[in-house]
């Protein structure tokens, strides 16, 4: 089975499934996709996304900007949609250390997240954690920054190698060429400006110890179980 979708709308849509995991076994196919905004999708779109099993959709917002909204009319019955605040724009710490150095774009950003915001972080991962039945989606506006972020909080907690993680942020990079959203800002030249690479940035917020970083932040014990068994075979 292939980790790319193709959902109609969408152009960064792909499942967390087949990732080895530390001391053997893969994660689990259609448990977590990560994505685009969902809004983007179609009707034929919304209708794959169901026959994918997706039951909730966690949509990553950003306090102080506007995200366009999925509509309520073409979202298939028995399909929740849940907003995360992930991020506060308005906060001017975050601002100094995320926006003003452009960290937003790249994984540099792990690291200042699980520092300062822990509980915005935890509060993400609980949301996955605590979906009913069926696939959750994590997704943001073009499905590589804050939905980036949750993607390696989710797969750090199962034991997903740093250099599997990289690969999978940057796999972004490749399906975002051409999409009008992405462009105008290059996460290869920010990283290459502050002397990192990918694997280097992931290895940096994995040495944080992301699991006692997300308890701190209000994550319960069980949310950390509830993820294991969702994505972990």
């Amino acid at each position: 089975m292939g980790r790319d979708l193709a959902w109609d709308g969408c152009c960064n849509v792909r499942d967390l499934g087949g990732l080895p995991v530390a001391g053997g076994g893969t994660t689990r196919f259609g448990r977590v996709v990560r994505s685009d905004n969902p809004s983007r999708l179609s009707t034929a779109g919304w209708n794959a996304l169901r026959a994918h099993g997706i039951r909730t959709v966690v949509a990553l917002r950003t306090i102080g900007t506007t995200d366009p909204d999925p509509d309520p009319a073409i979202v298939p019955p028995g399909v929740v949609v849940e907003r995360v605040d992930l991020e506060d724009a308005t906060d001017p710490e975050f601002r100094r250390r995320c926006v003003d150095t452009e960290f937003w774009a790249t994984p540099l950003q792990w690291s200042e997240m699980l520092r300062s915001w822990p509980d915005r972080c935890a509060a993400s991962v609980a949301a996955v954690a605590r979906a009913g039945t069926g696939g959750v989606v994590i997704s943001c506006g073009i499905g590589r920054d804050r939905t980036g972020l949750v993607a390696f909080l989710l797969l750090a907690l199962v034991g997903v190698p740093a250099d599997v993680i990289a690969q999978d942020w940057s796999r972004s990079l490749t399906r975002l060429v051409g999409d009008p959203i992405a462009e105008g800002l290059s996460p290869q030249k920010i990283l290459a400006r502050n002397g990192v690479t990918v694997t280097a940035a992931v290895d940096a917020a994995l040495a944080l110890d992301v699991e006692s970083r997300l308890l701190d932040g209000g994550l319960h014990v069980a949310d950390l179980h509830a993820v294991r068994t969702r994505l972990s075979r």
